[in-house]
């Protein structure tokens, strides 16, 4: 991923005036759910990385600076005073209250003069703190920073400057200067330091910048935010000089020591950088002091590479084994694997892409390249967790565990396991150990028996108390970020647990999976739009749909098929789809007794007519349709009539088979009343059967049965023109059965697709039935009729 391409897309104001709300660029996927995950990305024991996990589809996972610089210096306010006034109180003072009130109450301690200040502000513990103490220092010095303020926020919007005053700030570098050289507290200094650099940056003044930060910040000693924040500023300084190299050095040194505007120190440090050129990497290197802020810079580097970095860590742990951000890579290099080779290898397994958003990897070399780096990586994180210099072998332990697992090597899993298992040393570690067991667990299986599901329970279930219980968090867009423990919940019984029913044969269950998969992110769920629901109509047949319905009826279900079948799959969708499926059977008789299995009143009602004799294919309905209605009740009962007739009234058999064969047409994707047997259909299929089709399908898009039927009643009749019907009808259904060439079907070669669908139209328009139609039927008034509305038959007349 080309970060710098996001970066200039995305931003335009930048280093200490970075914005929180970037515009995302790119792909529609979710950023935060575009591939299947186990590994939790905030396992690191460091905060203040949330914004650096791994999403390839998103410039940063979280926009939001994971430090509120305001609250920690309402913090150190409160430090200064002895904790004698509140973090909340120091807040409102420093930021809300007026220079009005600060200078009423500079002057009431001063020279006794009145204060005039309202009731909130006398309240405040820090009013009363200056009361008592008598601290003009820290007042003024207060008052001056409200001067200082509206000449270095940012403008209206994050894009645009604000006017700035230099005459003015001039005026207030010179003010501050005086009164740092007046100070008597090395604090006090420091943050006098810090107003007079802001506005020497601000006004353009760079060189003095660097001068200011030099003298009045970089020998005090107090531990403060001013520190990291001063040093960003520094370092900007040297951006706008054109020293690029120094300056992406002391932005690593920032975005090292604090998280306040970290995100914006990372940043700054890409624009500072070229990526591609590896001699200025070496240099910014050369720069750095010690192996810390060498492994530091390098930390840098990989946070901006969302390609699998192995060496990176390697490096780093090299130079710096005790370094916050390693765990934070660790992870990163473990959701990369899971991105491009765990997820398209349970895709292999599974029935279909199951969530729509899902982007797997398709690319063998790539794939391979990550699968490759599994056992490497493994051996790294063993090192680490042996030699144990970073105080978190347990944390190394579990991701070496989780590696195997996917390389799905389980007794290498299992050992990581067991050694990690004793020196679990938080909460967060203690899940992802229980989780990774889990998987390993299910993954040795070849069956899932009633002995497995026994033991399977209470895991699951303590899967969904996590799902449950865990906090969202909310990005600057108010857009709820997906909740990690409720994909790993739903992910386990959509990619893990289906697929395993499945290949063992118990379809039911598999769709049963699926809808307790989706359950977990439902409530009160609309089983029309369920995922699960269409799961069940799209992949089940009528046997998996009586088994499915024979499990919810059964009083003797264990505790687990209890647990499973409490889902987004419900018993009106079983009994409804039971119908449907019997219906795409043509086994009428089952499907009648299925729909009265139904409640009457939520019946399906379909609005167009299923016998309706058409020439050309038509979806909506007419404008003649306008009160009629069928169910699909209705319908099954009169195809079983029609099935009778053709037997018992020989005379009319030829008319209750064309009546048949219409119906079965109209059930087809070209059908005038496909909803008998679909509940939704796109606009784009058709005219092709998919491959892998289910006997559904084949039918759906080939139309072979209602072929078969209008031949019957061909046959069944010797009306002329009754048969030019009949002939036409059968060549309206091999039309469909002409694959039509598809654009995934050529790699991209449109010449060769081009080829392809021009014999494709030769062969649509030169029927296989017409030069029968035409020499056997030309006389016949239905001739006319199809001539004058069928441009097909024209076209092949034409042509010969």
């Amino acid at each position: 991923m080309n970060w710098k391409a996001f970066i200039t897309i995305c931003v335009s104001s930048f280093f200490v005036s970075f914005p929180q709300n970037i515009i995302g660029c790119g792909p529609d996927a979710d950023p935060y759910d575009y591939f299947t995950s186990f590994f939790h990305p905030n396992l690191p024991e460091q905060s203040g990385y949330q914004p650096f996990y791994y999403t390839n589809y998103n410039f940063l996972y979280d926009y939001n600076e994971p430090l509120n610089i305001q609250d920690v210096l309402a913090e150190e306010w409160s430090d200064y005073t002895n904790k004698k006034v509140s973090s909340n109180d120091a807040l409102e003072f420093v930021n809300k209250y007026s220079l009005n009130d600060l200078t009423s109450l500079y002057f009431h301690i001063e020279k006794k003069k009145a204060l005039i200040i309202s009731d909130s502000v006398k309240k405040n513990t820090m009013t009363t703190y200056f009361l008592k103490s008598k601290d003009l220092e820290g007042l003024g010095y207060l008052m001056f920073a409200k001067k200082v303020q509206p000449f270095v926020i940012d403008g209206p919007d994050y894009w645009t400057s604000p006017e700035r005053d230099s005459v003015a700030m001039a005026k207030l570098i010179k003010n501050g200067q005086q009164l740092y050289a007046a100070s008597k507290k090395n604090i006090i200094k420091l943050k006098y330091g810090y107003q007079v650099l802001r506005l020497a940056h601000y006004s353009g003044q760079y060189k003095e910048a660097i001068s200011i930060y030099d003298n009045y910040i970089s020998k005090n000693t107090e531990q403060s935010i001013l520190q990291p924040l001063s040093l960003a500023l520094k370092a900007g300084a040297y951006y706008h000089l054109g020293d690029k190299t120094q300056a992406a050095y002391l932005f690593s040194k920032a975005f090292a020591m604090s998280s306040a505007k970290r995100i914006s120190n990372f940043l700054s440090f890409n624009w500072s950088v070229s990526f591609e050129n590896g001699e200025e990497k070496d240099k910014i290197l050369q720069l750095c002091k010690n192996n810390v802020e060498k492994a530091n810079m390098l930390a840098l580097f990989a946070l901006n590479n969302s390609t699998k970095d192995l060496q990176a860590l390697q490096d780093i742990y090299s130079l710096d084994p005790a370094n916050n951000v390693l765990q934070v890579l660790a992870v990163r290099e473990v959701n990369k694997i899971e991105d491009n080779y765990l997820s398209g290898q349970l895709h292999k397994d599974a029935r279909r892409t199951t969530y729509d958003y899902y982007w797997y990897n398709t690319d063998e070399t790539q794939t391979t390249e990550y699968k490759n780096e599994i056992m490497p990586l493994i051996k790294l994180l063993n090192k680490i967790a042996e030699e144990d210099k970073s105080k978190s072998a347990d944390f190394y332990h579990v991701a070496a565990a989780h590696l195997a697992y996917i390389g799905k090597d389980f007794t290498t899993a299992e050992k990581y396991l067991a050694l990690a298992k004793p020196m679990l040393s938080n909460d967060k570690i203690k899940d992802q150990w229980q989780l990774t067991k889990l998987l390993t667990t299910i993954s040795k299986q070849n069956k899932i028996d009633a002995a497995f599901e026994k033991e399977l329970l209470p895991s699951v279930q303590w899967m969904e108390n996590k799902a449950k219980t865990e906090n969202s968090f909310v990005n600057s867009d108010d857009y709820y970020k997906p909740m990690i423990w409720k994909k790993f919940y739903r992910d386990i019984f959509a990619e893990i647990i289906a697929p395993i029913y499945r290949k063992q044969g118990d379809n039911y269950k598999e769709a049963f999976a699926m809808g307790k998969a989706e359950s977990i992110t439902t409530t009160n769920y609309n089983s029309e739009w369920s995922s699960g629901v269409d799961f069940l109509r799209d992949y089940m047949n009528s046997k998996d749909v009586e088994k499915m319905y024979a499990l919810l009826q059964n009083k003797n279900r264990s505790a687990f098929e209890d647990y499973l079948v409490e889902n987004t799959i419900k018993i009106q969708n079983i009994v409804d789809f039971a119908g449907t499926a019997y219906l795409r059977d043509y086994n009428f008789d089952q499907a009648i007794a299925w729909f009265k299995k139904e409640d009457q009143k939520n019946q399906t009602v379909i609005d167009t007519d299923p016998f309706i004799e058409l020439l050309y294919d038509r979806e909506e309905r007419f404008a003649s349709e306008e009160k009629f209605s069928i169910t699909k009740l209705a319908f099954a009962e009169e195809m079983k009539r029609l099935q009778q007739l053709s037997q018992s009234d020989k005379k009319n058999a030829a008319k209750h088979l064309y009546k048949m064969a219409l119906g079965m047409y109209n059930m087809t994707y070209y059908g005038h009343t496909w909803k008998l047997v679909q509940y939704y259909r796109s606009g784009s299929d058709g005219y092709y059967i998919p491959e892998n089709a289910s006997s559904f399908q084949k039918e759906y898009y080939g139309c072979f049965t209602a072929h078969a039927y209008f031949e019957k009643a061909m046959n069944a009749s010797k009306d002329k023109n009754f048969k030019a019907k009949c002939l036409f009808m059968m060549g309206k259904c091999s039309q469909k059965q002409i694959h039509a060439p598809q654009w995934e079907e050529y790699s991209n070669n449109w010449d060769k697709l081009d080829t392809a669908r021009q014999v494709y139209y030769e062969t649509f328009m030169n029927n296989r039935y017409f030069p029968q139609l035409v020499k056997e039927y030309r006389n016949t008034a239905f001739y006319s009729e199809a001539f004058n509305s069928c441009s097909y038959l024209r076209d092949f007349l034409s042509n010969k």
